[in-house]
């Protein structure tokens, strides 16, 4: 089987925060992470789009796999809260080279969004401090040809009633041989201590014939130099 290296950006932004009925006053956060099934190799990658200052208390920060939003004060009921972050999930995983429509479309992608809480105050606290107090997982489903463009209401746990408004998009922006290496499952067999070699007349589909078919041939006008 012949693998090439798969590359998928998820931008995830955070509009609104709505206390709907939060019974504790205090600090709040939300971290976004993406998931993978753990038998596709792939590695993941978090950033920020135009990172803010600090509102409140702490701004809005990467990890390795994950990103958390701004954190923000809650203090009343029925409070709204103006997030806007936009946070970006790039996800490069191996696929075979046969069947990369089949892979993409059917991959399951899932968003976990998780509320973190503490009651402290930040002027001596740190921000790793916070606590997870709810979560949901979002199924999303990706299309290669259409990607992904979704606005949504995610609601948290009757415990902890609050809502934040996203929106997602998400499109596949490289496919090449693989660059770097993968985590891949363990196989409790001889057989699979090495990946195999790749040969090296076989040739890399472009993004274009993979998204458009293998019969796209670029348009130019005769004015475009």
């Amino acid at each position: 089987m012949t693998e090439v290296q798969a590359t998928v950006e998820f931008s995830v932004e955070l509009h609104k925060f709505y206390n709907v009925d939060l019974f504790q006053r205090g600090f709040y956060q939300i971290r976004a992470t993406m998931k993978l099934p753990p038998r596709i190799p792939h590695k993941m990658e978090a950033s920020l789009l135009n990172p803010t200052g600090s509102e409140l208390a702490f701004p809005p920060a990467a990890y390795d796999c994950s990103v958390c939003s701004k954190t923000f004060q809650i203090l009343y009921k029925n409070e709204e809260i103006m997030v806007n972050d936009v946070l970006l999930l790039k996800v490069k995983m191996l696929l075979d080279e046969k069947k990369i429509e089949e892979s993409l479309n059917e991959m399951d992608f899932q968003l976990s969004l998780d509320l973190n809480f503490t009651d402290k105050d930040f002027a001596s606290d740190d921000p790793n401090s916070l606590q997870l107090i709810s979560s949901r997982t979002l199924k999303l489903h990706f299309s290669l040809h259409q990607g992904l463009h979704h606005h949504v209401n995610v609601m948290f746990d009757y415990f902890h009633l609050s809502v934040v408004s996203i929106t997602i998009h998400a499109s596949l922006v490289a496919l090449h041989q693989p660059l770097i290496s993968f985590p891949r499952p363990v196989k409790n067999t001889w057989l699979n201590r090495n990946s195999p070699v790749q040969s090296k007349d076989y040739s890399i589909p472009s993004l274009e014939s993979v998204v458009f078919g293998s019969n796209y041939t670029k348009q130019l006008s005769p004015d475009v130099r």
